[in-house]
């Protein structure tokens, strides 16, 4: 056995996905694309130290750092191929594909005389302003959260079936009754 952890191949991960909860694939797809995203930053920021450096982009450091810049490259392909294989995974149970689901809303919510400069997120993803609290978020076709049949006052997004505060924050009653009604691991 090697001493360094070797990348699960892309033939093993489309085959270990099959068993997984639609949940889980969406899960996976959001974890993927936060690590491309700081491996992106964390490229740019080693790309402007390498230029600004005072020793020059050909110093002995600089190229070492280019070759952690490259590595990260070849990282991101490699998840950039799983985000592929999750989404065949998705349309292979005759789901829809995240993206198709948000631009369904983003075409329905611009009927509604929403303004095509709104600003966007990751993937054309379309980000809630404070001064949109005319209608509740709507994620995934969810706009409210249900608990025993009673629609939940608090403003929340339900994301891939869970259910996230707008602030970010839950209190301890919040947290207290959440325990009361499932059974999910809490990290």
């Amino acid at each position: 056995m090697s001493s360094e952890s070797q990348p699960i191949s892309p033939l093993a991960f489309a085959e270990a996905i099959k068993e997984l909860p639609l949940s889980s694939l969406y899960a996976k797809v959001s974890e993927l694309r936060n690590s491309i995203s700081h491996l992106t930053r964390s490229n740019e920021e080693l790309r402007t130290y390498i230029i600004e450096s005072e020793e020059g982009p050909d110093s002995p450091d600089n190229k070492e750092l280019e070759a952690y810049v490259v590595e990260n490259e070849e990282v991101m392909q490699a998840m950039a191929e799983r985000i592929r294989l999750l989404k065949v995974e998705v349309e292979g149970r005759g789901q829809r594909w995240m993206e198709e689901v948000l631009e369904d809303g983003e075409e329905d919510g611009e009927e509604d005389g929403e303004e095509d400069g709104e600003e966007e997120g990751v993937d054309g993803e379309r980000i809630q302003g404070e001064e949109d609290s005319q209608s509740t978020p709507l994620v995934n076709g969810i706009s409210s959260h249900e608990s025993n049949g009673v629609a939940d006052s608090r403003d929340e997004r339900r994301v891939n079936g869970l259910t996230n505060p707008s602030n970010g924050q839950i209190g301890d009653e919040e947290r207290r009754a959440d325990s009361d009604d499932d059974e999910g691991i809490y990290l």
